[in-house]
């Protein structure tokens, strides 16, 4: 189990520091286009597309493990707050049980679009270039994989309560 723990955590590490470099980058990226145009009056070809297409897909797919297992996706939590405690933990675990479903089908459902795109080299036409997107495809598939495995295990987690009880 402490194997799968560690993969869990390296995928939701992984691929939540690569939303972060995507949103570093997509930062810059509006920035050199901003100054751009204010020294010459434009921006190079692309620059909205590649904002648009690649950055922001990878700034909001690649980070979902990441705000699952620390607590920060948006959550509803009117009735079940106030639920008695036992209901509430049978509740969270039937929530990350769906959580692991929808995401897990989600991956396998982008898996398919990722490997379509790449097979083809998927890529958007500007007036003098070709700009590729399949790459993008795949921040989707690793996204909804990496919530997926990590609502998946979030059930056998320990508890605070039982953390409590063993002392830890």
């Amino acid at each position: 189990m402490r194997l799968i723990r560690l993969a869990r955590d390296f995928a939701t590490q992984a691929t939540g520091f690569l939303g972060k470099i995507a949103i570093v980058l997509m930062m810059l990226h509006i920035g050199l286009d901003l100054v751009l145009r204010v020294i010459i009056g434009t921006a190079p070809e692309g620059m909205p597309e590649t904002v648009a297409r690649i950055y922001m897909v990878m700034a909001v797919f690649l980070p979902l493990a990441l705000a699952q297992s620390t607590g920060r996706q948006i959550e509803v939590a009117f009735f079940s707050e106030r639920l008695p405690p036992g209901l509430r933990h049978a509740q969270a675990i039937f929530a990350a049980f769906v959580t692991a479903a929808v995401a897990g089908l989600l991956a396998y459902l982008s898996f398919g679009v990722a490997v379509e795109a790449t097979l083809r080299w998927e890529s958007v036409e500007l007036l003098k270039a070709s700009l590729p997107i399949w790459p993008s495809r795949w921040a989707v598939v690793a996204g909804f994989g990496a919530l997926a495995f990590c609502a998946l295990l979030k059930p056998f987690e320990p508890t605070r309560r039982s953390a409590e009880i063993d002392g830890n």
